[in-house]
């Protein structure tokens, strides 16, 4: 959700690397684009909680969505909530076009290209949390 929203892979600009992946676990999460709908953010954040249980289902997330494209697809809105919707959506509507999605040159092995990562001493850490 966040690469819809920017045009960008998320942290297309950082290593994937074991620093990134304890960074993610310490609660990093990607970026929006500014005018992003807040409650496209929030469904996003509520995607990406370190907690699964937190997690959207697919069917909260297909109502979600659905309801949205319904609000902006036929311009209608019932109640003040449908119409703050219908606004925001509107408004990313007239940044998106103009957000660059170039990205800068890199070495392709250095960043998102997918690579396997030992945490061997992820059980030690686990026990000594507990």
């Amino acid at each position: 959700m966040a690469e819809i929203s920017t045009g960008k892979p998320p942290h297309y600009d950082i290593e994937y690397d074991e620093e990134l992946a304890i960074q993610i676990c310490n609660g990093l999460r990607p970026e929006f684009a500014k005018n992003t709908p807040e409650c496209y953010i929030k469904l996003a954040n509520k995607c990406m909680d370190a907690d699964s249980s937190n997690r959207s289902t697919a069917s909260v997330i297909y109502y979600e969505l659905n309801k949205w494209h319904s609000i902006v697809n036929n311009c209608t809105a019932k109640d003040k909530d449908e119409l703050a919707i219908l606004k925001a959506f509107q408004s990313a509507d007239v940044v998106i076009p103009k957000l660059s999605t170039e990205l800068s040159i890199c070495p392709k092995d250095k960043l998102t290209t997918s690579k396997s990562i030992e945490f061997s001493d992820i059980p030690t850490v686990m026990m000594m949390s507990r």
